[in-house]
């Protein structure tokens, strides 16, 4: 795996950085190739390919099922969100779905407020957790790994990180709802659309949220980072700091590299994953992340600076 891990970061370069409000993005690109083939989530429920699931009629908050219907492999994110049946939920991990396949997947809530079915299944969110949540997720699971093999993560943590998304926007929800506060956003969120176009070939994005490096994001097919990256862009345009456009002009392609290049020197964990492939984590070097490689193919990669966050965090009873 040690080898699969040098050669795609090794592949990779970057594009001509643009900014917009504060929130910097470099493109990246890969030369190595494409194998192996999927849909994203967005397409499987457009193409009606996928159901998910609560795990039993009563519910499990940490678990989901998932169904592929089709001949095709389906490639669902870290952090893409799951609206409706009992709660909404977010995935732990990326999974990858093979054709006509059931897969028992790790979730976290991002609704505190409900425990009630509105639906018998879920349908696409459209909405990936704010970098936050994200971040502290992905930190905790890594925890979980290596504490007890498991792929949980720290709910009440999650909890506290969308009521803190909340309070910044001003957002109120009934249910305590992370989409709630992208509906709220739409309009801001939409504006950073426009000024961050995607270019021919791009397979990933560096963020800067100011100077400083926000995270590092990958898809191995084009096409599915197309289609993927209104959700990522989103995920970081939802927490941009203020400031002007002209952040691009302090930063350069060498100092986005030298971020994605702390991950060669990070610990690395590998456990398989819960759908097909093995799952990849990167603690220390200050970075956070993970990855799934499948078929000695890195599918998706993601990584945060690792911050050292010293507020307290106020503790709730899960909801269950």
């Amino acid at each position: 795996m040690k080898t699969v891990i040098e050669s795609f970061f090794n592949s990779l370069k970057t594009g001509e950085p643009c900014s917009f409000k504060g929130l910097t993005a470099f493109p990246v690109f890969s030369a190595l190739p494409e194998a192996v083939d999927f849909v994203t989530l967005t397409e499987a429920f457009r193409e009606d390919w996928i159901e998910i699931r609560e795990l039993t009629q009563g519910g499990s908050v940490p678990e989901l099922l998932v169904i592929n219907k089709s001949d095709r492999n389906i490639l669902i994110l870290d952090s893409e969100e799951l609206q409706g049946a009992k709660q909404n939920r977010v995935l732990n991990i990326t999974v990858l779905v093979t054709a006509w396949s059931k897969v028992v997947v790790p979730v976290s809530c991002t609704e505190r407020g409900r425990w009630h079915y509105i639906s018998n299944v879920f349908r696409d969110s459209g909405t990936m957790a704010s970098r936050s949540v994200r971040f502290s997720k992905n930190r905790s699971v890594g925890e979980s790994l290596r504490r007890d093999n498991s792929f949980r993560s720290d709910q009440m943590e999650v909890w506290d990180k969308v009521d803190e998304l909340s309070m910044r926007s001003g957002t109120m929800s009934r249910t305590h709802a992370m989409r709630d506060v992208f509906v709220d956003m739409d309009e801001k969120l939409r504006s950073f659309e426009k000024a961050f176009p995607l270019s021919e070939g791009q397979r990933g994005v560096i963020f800067f949220a100011g100077k400083e490096p926000a995270g590092f994001e990958y898809v191995s097919d084009p096409r599915a980072f197309r289609d993927l990256f209104p959700k990522i862009l989103r995920s970081y345009a939802v927490e941009a700091p203020p400031g002007e456009a002209k952040t691009a002009k302090a930063l350069s392609g060498d100092q986005a590299m030298a971020f994605v290049g702390k991950v060669l020197s990070a610990e690395t964990t590998v456990k398989h994953s819960a759908g097909r492939g093995e799952d990849i984590r990167f603690s220390g070097d200050g970075v956070t992340g993970s990855a799934l490689a499948y078929e000695g193919e890195i599918l998706h990669a993601v990584f945060f600076p690792d911050e050292k966050e010293g507020r307290p965090v106020i503790r709730r009873r899960p909801v269950s």
